[in-house]
């Protein structure tokens, strides 16, 4: 009855909406990440305050304070993990704390961390930092190496080390650091540098200080053109209140490299990432940047938006200057009183995000899949509810389109076409089944054939949905800046579903025609979204692509159709992992021929990929 409701309150709304002119905008730019919920794991039972890397050699390295500090290895990309090792343990009266960790170009691993005195404090016992080496790919560590000592007192303190390697060999730890404002409750961004890959570390330099705030946390990037060296922190002085934090970056570029320079309050190279919306304690702290192969940006703070106040993981894409984020999504659907603290994400293989945050006392992760545009590739679905090899779908598992971190139900969706339809895959993994009737779990499908990327939906967009018993949902049509009813009996989209008591499956051909068109604009921009609906306990949970408003074409994926070529074929049945070399059928029309792929790992960690067609 609620979802009955909903739907009455949703077409009174649109039928009321005033006529808007067509106003074309710039189509959405930048990647949108796909957080896929099956690769969620626990990289540590106990422990707060990770980081994780790819080394050189293939593996996944992370490391957290957990009664000092640990370390665990991945040798399947994150699927499984290693036991913890203990690399430094708490002396008497210390906490060994929030450690940051980096693989220099001569294979070098460092560990940095910081110390942290209890009460009762006594001057022997200094907050500081400290590192540790390893030569061996981890297997062992140096004795602890000293960088910098603060006080022996919390509030003259030090914290929260990170590092970057330049490449000149320079290696940047940053660090937020109270010890010289005594009288205050001050704090600025510091930099010790070495040149000799750890060993020895050179006198603190201040690199940002907003007098009177506390910038804090940093986590340093080189930007791919390496032009410049962008710090996001998080920065308290933006007039939102003491105890509420922007995510913010300041810079220098390369070339000057902090040379007798430090960013101050006013200094136009300090910038918000992006404006929240806050809320009462609505954090945006403990941000932590990444540099994508493309060249984009990721970050990730805490924030207790939208989830009661209570702080948990964020994640935006930013382009290639660390600026204009936005994209934002939560990767870890947590309860409502539940916290995701002091996060961070790393860029592994080709190009996977992975989130990690400090859950309920454990360590998890979380691969996310960073996408710009999407591609229906040529191909010869059949509608049957089932996806088989050769069929043209641009994954081998559907997951071109992975949604599920809002609502908790995984959808994973593809595309293809052939002359006549425009071919959608979706498997929908549902445990709460809510099979026929008007309040049936559904998929909406909104399409911009046209390409209007208008403000308001115009001629040439469509919004049709299937539901999980493959019947069709009323069609919307654009025009004149609304959405008007359609009839279903004006329809020739084929749809099959399959269902199960934990999953659905809807594959549909939504002919051309239907869409206004009389062949497959191959070489023209089109626009597409998805959104997922579920029903239980008498409530409709809806989620789609980040950043995609389903009243604003404009904001869509891009999306284009491949060309009719072998390539794209390719494509079409090219698996999501593979190690060495696979030999795979191709579809019929290339009948006598067999695809080999081989991926093999580059001593610089790259991935090189090629591909063959031979005889079978």
């Amino acid at each position: 009855m609620k979802f009955r409701i909903l739907l009455l309150t949703v077409a009174l709304m649109i039928g009321s909406m005033h006529t808007a002119p067509a106003m074309r905008m710039e189509p959405y730019s930048g990647s949108r990440i796909f957080w896929d919920t099956s690769t969620r794991t626990t990289i540590f039972q106990n422990g707060g305050y990770s980081r994780l890397i790819e080394l050189q050699d293939g593996r996944l390295m992370a490391v957290c304070e957990s009664g000092g500090i640990q370390i665990a290895f991945s040798a399947n990309q994150g699927f499984t993990w290693s036991s913890p090792t203990r690399i430094a343990s708490n002396p008497a009266g210390v906490s060994e704390c929030v450690p940051d960790l980096i693989q220099l170009a001569d294979g070098t691993i460092i560990v940095a961390y910081n110390p942290r005195p209890s009460r009762p404090y006594s001057e022997e016992r200094r907050f500081g930092i400290r590192c540790r080496r390893s030569t061996d790919n981890g297997a062992s560590w140096s004795d602890e190496i000293f960088v910098y000592d603060a006080s022996h007192l919390w509030d003259d303190g030090c914290w929260e080390p990170s590092m970057l390697e330049l490449p000149s060999g320079e290696v940047q730890l940053y660090f937020a650091d109270e010890s010289p404002f005594t009288t205050s409750n001050e704090q600025q961004i510091s930099l010790c540098r070495s040149f000799d890959g750890g060993l020895t570390w050179s006198a603190p330099q201040r690199v940002s200080y907003r007098q009177g705030y506390r910038d804090g946390m940093p986590s340093p990037v080189l930007l791919k053109d390496e032009s410049e060296i962008v710090v996001i922190i998080e920065d308290n002085g933006w007039g939102a209140g003491f105890s509420d934090f922007y995510p913010t970056t300041v810079r220098t570029s390369l070339e000057n490299n902090w040379h007798d320079f430090w960013v101050n309050a006013a200094d136009p190279l300090r910038e918000k990432t992006y404006n929240l919306d806050f809320a009462p304690k609505a954090l945006g702290g403990a941000p932590y940047l990444r540099v994508l192969p493309s060249g984009e940006t990721v970050m990730c703070h805490q924030s207790g938006l939208d989830h009661s106040g209570h702080p948990q993981m964020r994640v935006a894409v930013g382009n290639s200057e660390a600026r204009d984020f936005k994209a934002v999504s939560v990767p870890f659907s947590i309860g409502s009183n539940e916290e995701g603290l002091w996060n961070s994400v790393a860029v592994i293989d080709t190009g996977i995000v992975v989130a990690v945050s400090g859950i309920a006392g454990s360590i998890e992760m979380m691969k996310g899949y960073p996408v710009r545009a999407l591609t229906a590739p040529f191909g010869h679905p059949s509608i049957d509810g089932r996806q088989t090899s050769g069929e043209g779908y641009m994954k081998r598992n559907a997951t071109q389109m992975i949604l599920g971190t809002q609502t908790g139900t995984r959808v994973a969706a593809d595309l293809a076409y052939d002359d006549d339809s425009l071919y959608v895959f979706a498997r929908i993994s549902d445990r709460t089944p809510v099979p026929n009737g008007a309040d049936c779990d559904a998929i909406v499908m909104l399409i911009d054939a046209a390409d209007t990327c208008d403000e308001h939906p115009q001629a040439g967009c469509y919004r049709f949905g299937i539901r999980r018993d493959g019947s069709l949902m009323r069609p919307f049509y654009g025009s004149e800046g609304k959405w008007n009813y359609g009839n279903t009996n004006d329809l020739n989209i084929r749809a099959a579903t399959t269902s199960a008591a934990t999953y659905y499956i809807i594959e549909a051909a939504i002919p051309w025609a239907d869409l206004g068109l009389s062949a497959p604009p191959v070489g023209q921009r089109m626009a597409f979204a998805i959104e997922s609906t579920d029903n239980r306990q008498g409530n409709a949970y809806t989620e789609t692509i980040p950043d995609a408003h389903p009243d604003r074409p404009w904001t869509w994926m891009e999306l284009r159709l491949g060309a009719k070529s072998a390539d794209m074929a390719i494509r079409g049945v090219e698996r999501d992992a593979c190690t060495e070399a696979d030999t795979i059928a191709l579809p019929t029309i290339y009948t006598g021929l067999a695809l080999t792929i081989v991926r093999q790992r580059q001593a610089d960690g790259s991935l090189t990929i090629r591909k063959m067609l031979c005889k079978r």
